[in-house]
């Protein structure tokens, strides 16, 4: 046994317990810095890119909106202001929220149905059907928006002249006419991203731990009451991250409507970044496109801030009234 005086130093000196060396403070400081300096290498790579592609032209942008377009001289708010006085631009605005609102939440709801049938037993072909579903999205989105402006032509299509035949309408119906562009946009953008958006909730479904599942199917709960009152409560943050991303993308429609101006003339001053495109690139006014463009960036960030703000602070997104913590 060893005594006080003939323990080593830096071994434990309790009796009975087993002799551990001890870390002097110096070396632990060593070791923690050391691995701090590696887990920031690895940062870098992704810092310098998003601040070369991100940080860099946002800046930009906002310097080349308080210049002005003939001159090159600073004018502070003055092109902000011609876009708070651009009826165009925010009917354009008021435009893209109406097909947000409708188009997101159709496509989300679909996404989550799919996802949940691939992850119930009553799927016989999880792996095939989910490629099947995933395909749109491989699809360039200037083809998918060429593809279905040509479907959608009344010549092409017979089922679009059912609505004449039976007397409901003059003549065959057009999808693709300044009415019904909107939701003929709704269709491209759903058929695309509905795949996408499916993907990542049935990823996210894998990791809803077993155990719960099996412990549901033996209190006797259904498919359909584990679906919607184990699943999808347990994946809510996956949906949110969705929603988000989707809300992004509503407002910064651009291929969709650039196409169907080209074949059916819907008009170039359809969604925002169809005006932004013009400003800068028909009329040679850079400064007032780049003000467009913070505008429009500001709009999209107190939108997904808003959403966020109800989801985690109201209720829960699936009914539980409350304090849901997301």
């Amino acid at each position: 046994m060893l005594t006080e005086q003939t323990k080593e130093p830096g071994l434990s000196k309790a009796p009975g317990e087993p002799v551990v060396p001890e870390v002097s403070p110096g070396r632990r400081g060593g070791r923690e810095w050391k691995r701090e300096a590696a887990g920031f290498s690895m940062t870098v790579p992704f810092l310098g890119l998003f601040a070369a592609f991100f940080v860099a032209p946002f800046v930009y942008s906002v310097v080349l909106s308080l210049k002005s377009p003939m001159t090159g001289s600073f004018v502070g708010l003055f092109n902000y202001r011609n876009v708070v006085d651009n009826g165009q631009f925010w009917a354009a605005v008021e435009r893209m929220a109406y097909f947000g609102v409708v188009q997101v939440t159709a496509m989300i709801l679909l996404a989550i149905a799919l996802a949940l049938y691939l992850d119930s037993p009553y799927c016989p072909a999880r792996r095939f059907f989910a490629l099947v579903y995933f395909l749109p999205y491989a699809v360039p989105g200037v083809i998918a928006a060429v593809m279905w402006a040509f479907l959608l032509q009344p010549d092409l299509d017979s089922a679009l002249k059912l609505p004449h035949l039976l007397g409901l309408a003059a003549g065959p119906l057009n999808p693709l006419s300044y009415r019904f562009a909107i939701y003929a946009m709704m269709l491209i953008v759903t058929w695309e991203w509905t795949g996408y958006n499916m993907t990542i909730l049935l990823t996210s479904l894998t990791s809803v731990p077993r155990e719960v599942i099996e412990a549901a199917h033996i209190d006797g709960a259904s498919e359909l009451a584990i679906a919607l009152r184990v699943k999808l409560p347990m994946i809510r943050r996956t949906v949110v991250f969705i929603v988000i991303l989707s809300i992004i993308g509503s407002l910064q429609l651009f291929n969709e409507p650039m196409i169907l101006n080209d074949i059916a003339s819907i008009g170039s001053n359809y969604s925002p970044n169809q005006i932004i495109y013009n400003t800068a690139f028909s009329f040679a006014n850079e400064q007032l496109a780049a003000a467009q463009s913070i505008v429009l960036a500001l709009i999209t960030v107190v939108a997904t801030a808003a959403f966020y703000g109800i989801v985690r602070r109201r209720f829960d997104p699936f009914g539980a009234i409350g304090r849901s913590r997301l």
